[in-house]
C-alpha cells in the first residue's frame, strides 16, 4: 500500500510539473538545443516563474487513471501545435510599421516559424494583406502563451508549444540588406493592391525627390523629439546643399525637384529653395492642395521610388523608398556633432550610386562640417 501511495503522488507532482510553464531551452546530453527549437531569447509577456505560489502536497489534486489519459493528453496537443511570430505595435507612422513587418519578416525567415502579420495602417491597401496571414485577435486565442523576445540574443525559442512570439520595436534585429531573395519577397509584398495615382515625371530632365520632413501637424513631432532626433527633422539648409550638389552632379540636364512633404505649405518651401539656388536649370513642383502628414501617404511613397536621385532625412518612410525603388542617386545626412550647447549640424552625409536598380550601392562618405 505505500509503495501505491508512493507512485501515485509521484505521477501528481510529475502532471503538476507538466501544467507549469517552463521557458528554459530543452537540451540535449552535449548541451546544445535539440533540433525543433531555435536559439533566441525572450521574456513572457504576462507571467513569470515567480508568478505562480509553491504548492504544498495537501494542496496537490488526484487524478482518476481517465483524466489523467486526458490532460496528458491535452498537454501533448498543446506541445505539437506550432508556434508563429509577430510584432508589437511601435505607435510610429507608415515607415516604422514597414520596419516593423520587415523585422519581424526576417526573423520568420531565420527561425523558421511562420509570420503573422499585425494589421495597420495602409497595409489593406499592400499585397501583403492578401499574401501574408494576418493576426487577427480571433488567432491571437488560439495560442496558449504570448512571449515576448528580449532585447538582445542569444534567444531560446521553441517550434513546438502552441506559443505566439512577440518582436518588440527594441528588439535586436540585423537584417541583411543585401540578401535578394528577401528584397524580393518585400517587393512583392510592399505593392499597392489597388492602382494609385503617382507623380507625373516630365521626360529629359534628371528627377529629384526631395523628402522635406518636418513634423507637420503630427501630434508625436514635437519640438523635444526634434531636438532628439536631429538626422530624422534635418534643417532645410541641407536640402538646398544636397540640390546644388546634385546640380553639379549633372551639368549638363535640366532638373526636375518634387518637394515631398508633411509642410501644410509646401509652397512656401518651393519659394525658399528656389531663392536660394536661383538657377533657371532647376524646376520645383510640389502638391497644390490637401497636403498634411496623413494625405497622399501610398501615393508619395510609391512615387518617390521612381526618381532618378532621392534626398532624405533618417527617416524610415524613405529608408524603405532606397531599399525598393529604382532611385541611381541617394543622399541622407550620416552623423552630426554639437558645435554649441544644444546646437547641432550634420557633419557627415552619405552619397549612394548605382546605375540599375539592382546593382549593389556604392557608397562615399563626405565631411561637410
Amino acid at each position: 500500500m505505500k509503495n501505491i501511495f508512493l507512485l501515485c503522488m509521484a505521477t501528481t507532482i510529475i502532471q503538476i510539473t507538466l501544467l507549469l510553464p517552463t521557458f528554459s531551452a530543452s537540451a540535449s546530453s552535449d548541451g546544445h538545443p535539440l533540433q525543433n527549437e531555435v536559439s533566441i531569447g525572450l521574456e513572457e509577456s504576462e507571467h513569470s516563474q515567480s508568478d505562480f505560489a509553491e504548492t504544498s502536497l495537501d494542496a496537490i489534486p488526484s487524478f482518476s487513471d481517465d483524466e489523467q489519459v486526458q490532460n496528458d493528453r491535452q498537454e501533448q496537443s498543446i506541445k505539437n501545435k506550432p508556434c508563429a511570430i509577430t510584432w508589437q505595435p511601435n505607435g510610429g507612422r507608415f515607415g516604422d510599421d514597414l520596419a516593423s513587418y520587415c523585422r519581424t519578416k526576417w526573423l520568420s525567415r531565420e527561425l523558421d516559424i511562420p509570420l503573422l502579420c499585425l494589421p495597420f495602417p495602409y497595409s489593406d491597401q499592400l499585397m501583403l494583406h492578401e499574401n501574408e496571414e494576418l493576426c487577427t485577435a480571433e488567432c491571437r486565442q488560439q495560442f496558449s502563451k504570448i512571449v515576448q523576445l528580449i532585447k538582445k540574443p542569444p534567444y531560446v525559442l521553441s517550434k513546438n508549444n502552441n506559443t505566439l512570439y512577440i518582436c518588440r520595436w527594441k528588439t535586436e534585429v540585423t537584417i541583411d540588406w543585401f540578401d535578394q531573395s528577401f528584397l524580393i519577397e518585400l517587393k512583392k509584398n510592399i505593392t499597392p493592391r489597388y492602382e494609385i495615382q503617382k507623380i507625373e515625371i516630365p521626360a529629359e530632365v534628371v528627377s529629384i525627390a526631395a523628402h522635406v520632413r518636418n513634423g507637420g501637424t503630427f501630434a508625436a513631432d514635437t519640438p523635444e523629439e526634434k531636438e532628439r532626433c536631429p538626422l530624422r527633422f534635418v534643417p532645410e539648409e541641407f536640402f538646398i546643399d544636397q540640390i546644388e550638389r546634385l546640380a553639379a552632379m549633372f551639368p549638363a540636364d535640366n532638373l526636375y525637384v518634387y518637394i515631398f512633404t508633411d509642410h501644410p505649405e509646401p509652397a512656401k518651401l518651393a519659394k525658399k529653395f528656389t531663392r536660394a539656388l536661383n538657377d533657371p536649370r532647376i524646376t520645383f513642383d510640389y502638391r497644390k492642395e490637401d497636403n498634411s502628414h496623413k494625405a497622399n501617404v501610398l501615393e508619395d511613397f510609391f512615387s518617390m521610388m521612381d526618381f532618378d536621385c532621392l534626398i532624405r532625412p533618417g527617416s524610415n518612410f524613405t529608408r524603405f523608398v532606397q531599399r525598393l525603388g529604382n532611385n541611381k542617386v541617394v543622399i541622407y545626412p550620416e552623423s552630426v556633432k554639437e558645435i554649441a550647447p544644444g546646437k547641432k549640424v550634420i557633419d557627415t552625409i552619405k552619397v549612394k550610386t548605382r546605375t540599375d536598380s539592382d546593382e549593389r550601392w556604392k557608397t562615399q562618405n563626405i565631411t561637410i562640417a
